[in-house]
């Protein structure tokens, strides 16, 4: 969406826009807040500095610009950063080649979000020629919504880990045997009684705790603590 047009913002004239834009370069460029002399000395924009100085307050007074300390140039907003995205850099076409590429690196069998990530990263990297960098989120304080058992063969049971925040881990388990539907339905039950709505820090300190002598059922409580086991990867 056009943030010219959100409501309650006014459109930017002509003039903010190649100010907002030069503003955005220089700073990505350089590091280094823009002053409204620097940026007339770049781009020549056919007015006086005290002009774009102007043009500047009042792009600052949007929401666009802020400044350090007061006798520093201006540096972009996250509002400019989306707004640049958003109006002014012009999306390239891929070749087909380059699609190949990334569809090769990402088509790996691999669903959990880390693997996700390096991979995506990769792909970024060898399609702009640059570092890439990623980081997951911190999931201590994510709250666990659901856990969900598939099961996709014999002996290898898909631990689906969902949170609030629609975040999902998955987790293949690796069962000694059969495991009957019935009895993984029991261990999804107790899992999602007991865990769901904490924190993936709380489970992490209480799991065992917490699912000590939750089914009576030896062949049930044997399979639970498999899972307890893998829960120590998923939950951290």
């Amino acid at each position: 969406m056009d943030l010219r047009h959100r409501k309650g913002r006014k459109p930017l004239s002509d003039r903010e826009r190649s100010v907002l834009e030069a503003v955005v370069r220089t700073y990505v460029e350089t590091a280094e807040p823009a002053g409204s002399r620097t940026l007339t000395r770049r781009y020549g924009f056919g007015v006086s500095a005290a002009t774009i100085r102007n043009t500047m307050a009042d792009l600052e007074e949007d929401g666009y610009l802020t400044h350090p300390h007061t006798s520093a140039g201006r540096v972009p907003t996250d509002l400019a950063y989306r707004f640049f995205v958003d109006s002014v850099v012009q999306p390239e076409v891929l070749t087909a080649a380059e699609k190949s590429r990334i569809e090769r690196e990402l088509r790996t069998g691999e669903s959990t979000l880390e693997r996700v990530l390096q991979n995506s990263v990769r792909a970024l990297g060898i399609l702009v020629n640059e570092l890439g960098v990623g980081s997951v989120p911190q999931l201590d304080a994510a709250r666990l919504e659901k856990i969900d058992l598939i099961q996709v063969s014999s002996q290898k049971v898909l631990m689906v880990v969902t949170v609030q925040s629609g975040i999902v881990r998955t987790v293949y388990v690796d069962l000694p045997g059969e495991a009957p539907a019935d009895i993984l339905e029991v261990i999804r039950q107790v899992l999602n009684e007991r865990l769901g709505g904490l924190t993936f820090s709380e489970i992490r300190r209480s799991l065992g705790a917490r699912l000590r002598d939750a089914v009576e059922d030896p062949a049930a409580r044997y399979i639970l603590n498999i899972f307890v086991e893998s829960g120590g990867e998923v939950f951290e």
